[in-house]
């Protein structure tokens, strides 16, 4: 039987516990519970674990950086936020008062941060936001282009939000969810609906309601974002 290296120990424990970081709401034993429900035996090898250390980092960060290679959805407590970055754009959404509508502004940059630590915001101003502690970091991939339909079954845990030319948006998700400022008020509506037949820029768009009925014509789209997938 070939004997194991003791020096290799520190690496594996290191990478263990980067990816462990990146999820501490995790007891240890939960933490590799998620590892055997992700395949692994006492038969793997250190290089397969490694992989899947490594697999678990790329889907949640321990820590993240500005620039970013991709758009990310950071989870906050105290108070508790949904910020999605998307290039050089930030979108604030409120986790505790889904009513209120979500915050868009350009980003310039941003603090190194994981969870456990702060999240402070720069804005193109030089203005920094600080939007409360980190508590989970998800990258994902932005689309290549918008999907021409979106059906609402088929979207999953995706959220998209809409900007009108006029001082209004929308966020897509189980409900379409509608903000329009009208004085110093904001509206709020929400619609069930079926499916989104018309999203791209420059056109307005229109809904199919849930199950069925006449379309419903919304703002004219200005632009689309990705915020949760």
């Amino acid at each position: 039987m070939r004997e194991l290296d003791p020096t290799r120990i520190p690496a594996l424990m290191a990478a263990l516990q980067e990816a462990w970081e990146g999820q501490p709401d995790l007891s240890l034993p939960a933490f590799l519970g998620m590892l055997q429900a992700r395949g692994l035996t006492w038969a793997w090898s250190e290089a397969e674990l490694l992989a899947l250390l490594a697999d678990l980092r790329d889907e949640r960060p321990s820590r993240i950086a500005s620039p970013l290679d991709r758009p990310v959805l950071i989870t906050t407590t105290a108070p508790r936020h949904a910020v999605t970055l998307i290039g050089d754009t930030a979108v604030v959404r409120s986790v505790e008062d889904p009513q209120r509508p979500p915050a868009v502004w350009s980003a310039t940059g941003f603090r190194p941060t994981g969870p456990g630590r702060p999240l402070v915001v720069a804005d193109a101003e030089g203005v920094e936001h600080r939007l409360g502690v980190v508590e989970a970091v998800r990258p994902f991939d932005s689309p290549v282009s918008l999907p021409r339909v979106l059906r609402q079954g088929e979207i999953g845990g995706e959220r998209w939000l809409v900007l009108f030319d006029a001082p209004a948006r929308a966020l897509i998700g189980p409900r379409i969810r509608i903000w329009e400022s009208v004085g110093r008020e904001t509206r709020v509506e929400a619609l069930a609906w079926g499916s989104v037949d018309k999203l791209a820029p420059g056109e307005r768009m229109q809904i199919t309601p849930a199950g069925g009925g006449k379309p419903v014509l919304l703002g004219r789209v200005e632009r689309v974002l990705l915020v949760e997938a």
